[in-house]
């Protein structure tokens, strides 16, 4: 049913060794567990699993630059969106994303806004590109700016492949990269797109990667670039495939790793938990799930 689609669910996480037959497909376990440790873990070792459906926007290509749009009126633009939504197809792409944006403002709300512990930057990772990390830092930040009036920031850190300037309509630069070196000040970099969301993009740090991370990492954190009661989302760059990508999450408060289902092998899974050991990693986002609507029903939706 759609309630178990979009179930959070609070398990242990272990890694998943892959069958010969499926080496290239990850299969949720039922029952997981942290790496190290048992099936009898205390509930302060687990993690939260959640599961995300189909969303409109392909992790395959996640942030592939729009071809140029041909000039239409107003009215042909409303003409056109009212027909595409009345379509099956149009709602049930409409559906998933809502889902998709009410599941990443959920977890938002449960790690930022908890009484346990203060979070104040919440990093999206996974282990390799095109999981759709990117997409749904995207969408978390602007679901979270939109809900609270408290001013979110999202930090993007991924120089090896800068993306989100392109979907924010935004300049690439300056950025990250400039600021650690000097040639930008911190309002130059910030991009303010709504009311309370402000993009702070990569910047052009591909040369001088390793340069810039030694510089994040003897400032500690990401708490110069924060302002009074602002929080940070930061899209960070995948575990595995990057060499630096370890390094700057040890650099927030808390972690997410977005895994795509059925596409991301087992082994590379189990290399980032085992990278991210001892790293504060709150759960994992478990996206581009298959539908398990019934058939008849997708058909009244």
């Amino acid at each position: 049913m759609l309630e178990d689609t979009i179930e959070d669910m609070t398990v242990p996480f272990e890694p998943v060794t892959p069958s010969a037959e499926s080496e290239d497909e990850f299969e949720v376990p039922t029952t997981p567990t942290l790496p190290g440790q048992t099936q009898n873990n205390s509930p302060d070792t687990r993690v939260r699993l959640s599961v995300l459906p189909t969303a409109a926007i392909s992790p395959k290509t996640p942030f592939a630059a729009p071809e140029p749009a041909k000039k239409v009126s107003k009215n042909e633009k409303r003409q056109k969106q009212k027909a595409t939504s009345a379509t099956p197809a149009g709602k049930r792409a409409q559906l998933h994303a809502y889902l998709t944006q009410e599941r990443c403002r959920h977890l938002c709300l449960s790690i930022f806004f908890r009484e346990q512990t203060t979070v104040r930057s919440l990093g999206f990772t996974s282990s390799i590109n095109g999981e759709g990390k990117s997409f749904l830092a995207l969408t978390s930040a602007r679901a979270l700016a939109r809900d609270n009036g408290v001013p979110v920031t999202l930090l993007e850190c991924n120089w090896e492949h800068p993306c989100l300037h392109r979907y924010s309509g935004i300049s690439s630069t300056p950025g990250l990269a400039e600021y650690l070196r000097g040639e930008a000040n911190e309002k130059v970099i910030r991009y303010q797109v709504e009311s309370n969301l402000t993009i702070i993009p990569a910047g052009n740090g591909r040369q001088d990667s390793v340069k810039l991370i030694q510089q994040l990492r003897k400032q500690g954190s990401f708490d110069s670039l924060l302002l009074p009661d602002e929080l940070f989302i930061v899209d960070l760059p995948p575990i595995v495939t990057s060499a630096y990508g370890a390094l700057i999450a040890s650099l927030v408060d808390a972690l997410i790793v977005v895994v795509r289902a059925h596409v991301t092998p087992a082994t590379m899974i189990a290399e980032t938990y085992t990278q991210l050991k001892g790293l504060p990693v709150e759960g994992m986002l478990l996206n581009q799930v298959e539908s398990h609507i019934p058939r008849w029903l997708r058909h009244l939706l």
